[in-house]
Order: structure tokens, then C-alpha cells, then sequence
């Protein structure tokens, strides 16, 4: 395409894009026009300082007038394609933002969907499994000290510690996924280690069902 063509394509179209409006000002060259004006003006006051014949004087004076003619087209149709391409990065931008925001708000929708239909469900899942955890592990240090009470040495070794080992140079307790688990109560489950009313466990594992560690 021309760069005539391209400049007056972006004029024409009310749809022009930001793209089309940059290569349209991309394609006007001021300098260029501006130095063909002053060589026609130059071209002319050498014909009248030489008295160049009368047809000759007529043709370099349209010959400037062409000139300052495209020179002013150019920089009209700069100023104009300069306003609009503005309003089209404005447009793109908020376009591109309602875009983002629509994905935005189907994501959050999804997730919140999803939160409803299976969050609850495990959450009272995950309490259940704790709480049985819990009892598994008060059972095992109580046998546990029934054992060492009368010497015997072949301790049951704990819940977690099989579950999830712990480097001897721990102290496995403070690892407990009891104790690092915090579940905030919600209608329809029940919350763990929250600290608010409902919640099992508890900050300081004053429930007796997970108080030994």
C-alpha cells in the first residue's frame, strides 16, 4: 500500500486501530515536505532574480503552491491522526481492561463455585481426620507410658511421626500438623486451631483430644 493510500485509509475509517493510526503518522514525513518547499521557493526566486520567462514563473509558482500544499495536508493530517490515535489508545485500553476484568471475575466465579460445592466437604473431612488423629495419638502416648511404666521398651511410635518424619534435630512436636493446621469455622463445617468459638483444636491444644503431643 502507498503511503498516500495508508494515510488516507486510517482518515477514512472510523474503525482505524492504534496499529493503523501509528503507521499512518509513522508514514508522514514533514521534513521531506518541508524541504520540497523550500526548493521550490528557491527554484522560483532564482527564475525572478535570472527573469525566467513568464511560463516558466508560472510554473514554479504552482509548482510552491503544490508544495506548501502538501506540506499543509501533511501537518493537518498529522494533527488530526495524533487526536484520534488518543482516542483509539484509549478505547484499546479499555477494552483490554474490560477484558482482563471479565476474565477476571469468571475466574473468581469458578473458584468460588468450586469453594461452595467441595471446600466445605473436605474442610469437615479434614477435621474429622484430625480429630481421629488426635484420639490415635492420646491413645498411643498413654499406652506408651503404660509401657515404660512397668520397662518395657517397645513403644508404639506415634501417628505423625510415621506419616511425616521429622529430622531428629526437630523437635517434632512443633511440626505436628496439628498444631500448624488452622481451619476457620464456616456454616456447615467445622473450623480447627482458629481460635474462634467452633473451632476444634485450639491455639494452645486445650482440647483433650489433641492435648498430647
Amino acid at each position: 500500500m502507498k503511503i498516500i493510500e495508508i494515510i488516507r485509509s486510517a482518515l477514512r475509517s472510523p474503525d482505524a486501530t492504534a496499529s493503523d493510526l501509528r503507521a499512518a503518522l509513522a508514514a508522514i514525513d514533514i521534513a521531506a515536505l518541508e524541504a520540497a518547499v523550500v526548493a521550490a521557493d528557491r527554484n522560483r526566486t532564482g527564475l525572478l532574480l535570472d527573469y525566467g520567462t513568464e511560463a516558466a514563473l508560472d510554473k514554479a509558482d504552482e509548482a510552491l503552491k503544490a508544495a506548501i500544499r502538501e506540506r499543509d495536508r501533511a501537518n493537518a493530517a498529522r494533527a488530526e491522526l495524533s487526536k484520534r490515535l488518543v482516542g483509539a489508545e484509549t478505547r484499546e485500553a479499555s477494552d483490554a481492561l474490560d477484558a482482563e476484568r471479565a476474565a477476571v471475575e469468571k475466574e473468581a466465579a469458578a473458584v468460588a463455585k468450586m469453594l461452595g460445592e467441595k471446600w466445605l466437604k473436605m474442610q469437615g473431612e479434614m477435621v474429622a481426620l484430625l480429630e481421629r488423629l488426635g484420639d490415635a495419638e492420646n491413645a498411643v502416648s498413654e499406652l506408651n507410658q503404660r509401657l515404660s511404666s512397668i520397662g518395657r521398651s517397645d513403644l508404639v511410635k506415634s501417628v505423625e511421626e510415621r506419616a511425616f518424619p521429622v529430622s531428629p534435630a526437630l523437635y517434632a512436636p512443633l511440626y505436628s500438623i496439628r498444631r500448624q493446621t488452622a481451619l476457620m469455622p464456616l456454616p456447615g463445617a467445622p473450623g480447627w486451631n482458629s481460635g474462634v468459638d467452633g473451632a476444634s483444636g485450639g491455639a494452645g491444644f486445650t482440647d483433650g483430644r489433641v492435648a498430647a503431643l
